[in-house]
């Protein structure tokens, strides 16, 4: 709890001291500042977590300026007007829910389209602004109205936007430290990665993009109170952009970042303003600077220094807990492709495949390269939709649906290229992936879930020959190709999948290494008695785990037998001789 009441206790204390040390009106203007950093602050968390650059964030904060100001000035009643405040807040939510889960609903990559598409949205809130003047008051502004609680602007007021600073700043300090963030900071880390493990990437950026809109709604009610005036300049695309910069200098990486970037600038140009005609292009120009010097922002400049001096010590472990078991009942079933079918423009890759594998056991899947291996992987995890045919794990069909499905059918996926989390460590990157499938919404907000380990993890953690245990809290980014392979296959099985493909496991590791891989593939079939599909081109590797084979070639099945039979073929020897270490 340090780390949040630490932080929280000194920017109480800091800012309850500016009346006493420099007087109400200078209060007045660190109130405004506060104001803004607090919509800045929501702008950093969507941005530094996810990567998305919302540039329309205003709209969220003059939409409830404006409510506030109606409401204000027409409801009679703190209990009746508070009452309006949340439920503004709560439609904001919803329309940011709503309209970001819409943009990257089957689109990962989707983050410039949003962009453009809130600051539209932005352009034209400002435009309603100015012309609906019967209910906005137009160019010059809706006025008239009293402050909340009657509380004075220029007094008292200032200790609720204080109250109001600390308690969000403490709510995104303890968010923190909950397994919550590591989802959201997963979408901007590896987005790929998170799907396969069970979560829909688009809602958890709705629900980014939600939260941050809430947080500017909240600035924009105390805007309107502050000011006494809104105009529809409180809307618009310049206010939206001030708050991107106001993020990116003070740093989009740490919670109070987004407010020292606020008050370090309205102070600036409080005083270039007046000594300083063109005190604007040297703001800019100073924004252009950090940008390019030190992308996290003043913060992490200052964090730098810092640790220097002082190193805090990482998160200690939670207590081991046993993983509660998946939430989707899983058994173990065939897979079965009929007459699969792919084609990407005018390429095809896959030509008609057949084939259906036993419940259980190690079915491995060769062939020369552009023989339409992974894209069947992909075909089944729904990372490629068939254009014909038919895909079913049993009685279920799979084909066509999102990646973020394929866990809840009990299908787990290692890709070719080892996909972790680089930026996260090595324990954080477990922590994930015991909650793939296992954590429903309040898990991801308890901090007893960071102990939850599953047999199958324990078992990769307990092998003496891999080094897993020891490299907790190493970066992933930092390990060597190998180990990732490891801790990629133990993010995989963690979830205990029924269905378990390995694209090339061993691709990249030394003879000892790939015996371990090896055996513990075998191992996870052996205990969890399902399935296992594997791409080798090893053939030796091939021949020691693999209960059937399927032959690949040219996108269609060549041959489906045992090793033995299958390497007798004669259309097999035509087309396809392997390799072995």
């Amino acid at each position: 709890m340090v780390f949040v009441l630490l932080p929280v206790s000194l920017l109480l204390a800091v800012l309850l001291l500016i009346p006493q040390m420099f007087g109400d009106f200078f209060a007045y203007q660190i109130g405004l500042y506060l104001i803004y950093g607090i919509a800045a602050q929501g702008i950093g968390y969507l941005w530094g977590k996810t990567g998305i650059l919302p540039l329309g964030q205003a709209l969220f904060f003059g939409v409830a300026a404006y409510a506030a100001a109606l409401t204000l000035r027409d409801i009679e009643g703190l209990s009746a007007q508070l009452g309006v405040a949340v439920v503004v807040m709560a439609a904001i939510s919803l329309l940011a829910f709503g309209l970001a889960t819409l943009i990257f609903k089957g689109r990962s990559e989707s983050g410039p389209y949003f962009s453009l598409i809130t600051l539209a949205l932005v352009m034209i809130a400002e435009q309603i602004a100015n012309t609906a003047s019967g209910l906005t008051g137009g160019f010059n502004g809706l006025s008239g109205f009293s402050s909340i609680g009657g509380l004075d602007p220029y007094s008292t007021f200032y200790y609720l936007i204080v109250g109001c600073t600390v308690l969000v700043s403490a709510a995104l300090l303890v968010l923190n430290r909950l397994p919550v963030n590591l989802v959201v900071k997963g979408v901007a880390d590896n987005e790929p990665r998170l799907q396969l493990l069970g979560f829909a990437t688009h809602r958890i950026k709705g629900a980014a993009f939600a939260f941050s809109a809430v947080i500017a709604a909240l600035a924009g009610g105390l805007f309107a109170s502050h000011q006494g005036i809104v105009t529809p300049t409180s809307t618009g695309f310049g206010l939206s952009a001030e708050l991107v910069i106001l993020a990116a200098i003070g740093g989009r990486f740490h919670v109070l970042g987004p407010l020292f970037g606020a008050v370090l600038v309205g102070l600036a140009s409080a005083e270039l303003r007046d000594i300083f005609p063109y005190w604007e292009i040297v703001m800019a120009l100073g924004f252009i600077v950090v940008v390019l010097k030190a992308p996290g922002g003043l913060a992490e400049l200052i964090e730098h220094i810092v640790c220097r001096f002082w190193t805090p010590s990482m998160r200690g472990q939670a207590p081991r807990l046993n993983a509660p078991s998946p939430r989707a009942a899983r058994v173990p079933a065939p897979l079965v492709f009929e007459d699969v079918k792919l084609q990407i423009g005018v390429v095809r890759i896959l030509n008609g495949i057949t084939f259906e594998t036993p419940t259980e056991g190690i079915v491995s899947i060769i062939g020369p390269n552009g023989a339409g291996k992974t894209s069947a992987l992909n075909t089944i995890t729904g990372n490629l939709g068939v254009t014909e045919g038919h895909i079913r794990l049993g009685s279920t069909a799979i084909e066509n649906r999102g990646p973020h499905a394929a866990l809840g059918d009990g299908i787990g996926r290692k890709l070719q290229v080892p996909s972790v989390f680089f930026t996260m460590s090595v324990a954080e990157n477990l922590t994930l992936a015991m909650l793939a499938g296992r954590a429903g919404p309040r898990d991801l907000f308890r901090k007893s879930t960071f102990g939850w380990q599953s047999d199958a993890l324990l078992r990769v953690l307990a092998n003496p020959n891999l080094t897993l245990q020891e490299d907790l809290e190493k970066m992933a980014g930092s390990l060597p190709q190998g180990h990732r392979q490891f801790l990629e296959f133990a993010m995989t099985t963690a979830s205990e999948p029924t269905l378990l493909l390995l694209d090339e496991p061993c691709a990249g590791l030394s003879p000892s290494e790939t015996a371990i891989m090896t055996q513990l593939v075998q191992e996870f079939q052996r205990k969890s008695g399902g399935l296992v599909i594997v791409i080798e081109h090893d053939m030796s590797i091939v021949e020691a785990i693999s209960d059937k084979v399927v032959v690949l070639h040219q996108g269609q099945v060549l041959a489906f037998d045992s090793y033995e039979k299958v390497r007798a073929d004669p259309q097999v020897v035509s087309v396809y001789a392997g390799a072995t270490k």
